[in-house]
């Protein structure tokens, strides 16, 4: 009876069937608000989900999700390489960290509609630029709270490897800040796919193709059982994606570190 009484501990505990009930917890909740306004406020889940389906069937959606990933592979890319390199650096001299945290704090402070409103009219291509801006502290903290890790647990590593700087920093302070890092995109990932959708569908008129441009077309049309059908299939593309990436993470650290 304890073993028993054990095993079903076991599996209400496990990783996968809290998660499973986590996504149930959530149906229910949207289920509830709802039939509590009549749909009026929200269309019925599994209308959506249907929806959605149906909506993967289509080419012109297939295009819309290449174009709105491309843009944010594009700001992860580019704000991956700056934050890491500056992150890394900021790690190891102090200076540069001082230097660095005004930018930092404007940018996380800096109102990100204001910012999308700015840039699509005077910039190209505005939607990477603003996701570059707003995932670029993430992924530069993330870089730098590995780094100082690092440099106070192998300090005397770093000091028996003697002055060269630049060796340090690639040998041994980057690679063991891998995990941050990886932490870091996976946070970066999804708020990066809220703020190029948002981006795109401000960017309505400039014929932006992607998913934004996609929900504002069912906004301005009242279509919002096809909207929330867009908005489903964001949040499983950003599943889906973060599960690549968390599956990924191992592969990489022993990659890097060659274990």
């Amino acid at each position: 009876m304890t073993n028993r009484k054990k095993g079903i501990r076991g599996f209400f505990q496990s990783k996968i069937v809290l998660y499973v009930f986590g996504l149930l917890f959530v149906i229910v909740l949207w289920e509830i608000i709802s039939l509590s306004t009549g749909q009026s406020f929200l269309p019925e889940f599994f209308s959506c989900l249907a929806r959605a389906f149906s909506m993967l069937a289509i080419g012109r959606t297939y295009e819309a999700i290449g174009y709105t990933l491309l843009r944010l592979f594009l700001a992860l890319l580019g704000s991956g390489v700056v934050g890491i390199l500056l992150g890394t650096l900021a790690g190891y001299y102090r200076a540069l960290e001082t230097f660095l945290q005004p930018l930092i704090t404007v940018l996380r402070a800096f109102p990100t509609v204001a910012m999308v409103l700015l840039l699509i009219v005077f910039v190209p291509m505005a939607p990477v630029w603003v996701v570059s801006f707003v995932v670029f502290p993430v992924l530069y903290q993330a870089t730098l709270e590995g780094s100082r890790q690092t440099l106070e647990a192998y300090s005397m590593l770093i000091r028996l490897r003697g002055k060269n700087r630049v060796s340090n920093i690639t040998k041994v302070i980057l690679p063991l800040s891998v995990d941050n890092i990886s932490l870091g995109f996976v946070q970066a990932l999804g708020l990066g796919m809220k703020v190029e959708i948002m981006a795109e569908t401000f960017s309505y008129s400039t014929n932006e193709i992607g998913l934004g441009q996609m929900i504002m077309s069912s906004y301005q049309t009242v279509d919002y059982e096809r909207l929330m059908a867009l908005v489903l299939i964001s949040l499983f593309l950003i599943l889906l994606l973060e599960g690549i990436l968390k599956l990924a993470k191992g592969k990489i650290h022993k990659l890097i570190l060659g274990e």
